[in-house]
């Protein structure tokens, strides 16, 4: 079947991202670990059991869950622009970046709260090093474009951050419409950002399909907003299989041209 729009997910469907902060948590305690002595395989766990406990004890988790922001995010994010949320991550997060590994050191008895700061700013440099597309993503993009389908990019999280990774992965030019979660204040799965960024490409929702690795917010979301649904079920990754029944299922982007006609 061919469709007249394709909506593709950012994250860990066009573009790596967790798999790429769980890197840069390994590279940055292997420094710790490289300057104290501690094992930096129970750093790592140490500083991502931390910097859950802290996201969810002080960032403003209800409007962050609604618009997909995580705390590895919070590790790296500069969080600009005006909603309160915005302000309060902006304020808070180089205390709690200091604090992840101040926790985490602690756990291995070392005490030094100048080194604690000092990873908190690697990890986030690394992290910001750290981009890298999926196989096939850049040329499924132009596939589609080459056959006159129309392509969105429909992605959760804070509007600098995604729009940060968008320039970084070098992919921006094929999108007809890009719509970030925390640009309209309303997030995955909720119908009305599909619908929006529908709006955007000129396109209805029953000629169009939805591409994304979240079972959840992706394929859920696109199918109450009446989308055809394409899941990516990447290997290792964890998704509640039987919440819902994709239209479609890929393994890689590779087999997405012969779902999408071209």
């Amino acid at each position: 079947m061919k469709f007249r729009a394709v909506v593709f997910d950012l994250d860990d469907t066009l573009v790596w991202d967790e798999r790429l902060s769980r890197r840069a948590l390994t590279e940055t305690a292997a420094e710790a670990a490289a300057r104290t002595g501690a094992d930096a395989g129970r750093l790592a766990a140490a500083a991502k059991r931390a910097s859950d406990q802290l996201w969810r004890a002080h960032a403003p988790v209800d409007r962050c869950d609604a618009l997909g922001i995580v705390a590895f995010e919070g590790m790296w994010g500069h969080f600009h622009g005006d909603e309160d949320y915005l302000r309060h991550l902006r304020e808070w997060v180089p205390h709690f970046r200091t604090e992840i590994w101040r926790r985490a050191l602690a756990d291995e008895s070392v005490g030094d709260d100048v080194l604690a700061a000092e990873l908190g700013v690697l990890f986030a440099r690394r992290r910001r090093e750290l981009q890298d597309r999926l196989p096939g993503a850049e040329e499924i993009l132009r596939r589609l474009r080459s056959a006159g389908i129309r392509i969105g990019l429909l992605t959760n999280g804070a509007p600098d951050l995604q729009r940060e990774k968008i320039e970084a992965s070098g992919l921006g030019m094929f999108f007809d419409a890009a719509v970030v979660s925390g640009e309209i204040g309303t997030g995955k799965p909720e119908p009305e950002i599909f619908r929006h960024l529908l709006g955007k490409l000129g396109a209805e929702p029953d000629e169009s399909l939805m591409v994304g690795n979240s079972l959840a917010r992706d394929i859920v979301g696109a199918k109450r907003a009446g989308m055809r649904t394409c899941w990516l079920a990447l290997e290792g990754e964890e998704e509640p299989v039987g919440l819902v029944e994709p239209d479609y299922t890929i393994r890689s982007l590779g087999e997405l041209p012969a779902i999408a006609g071209v």
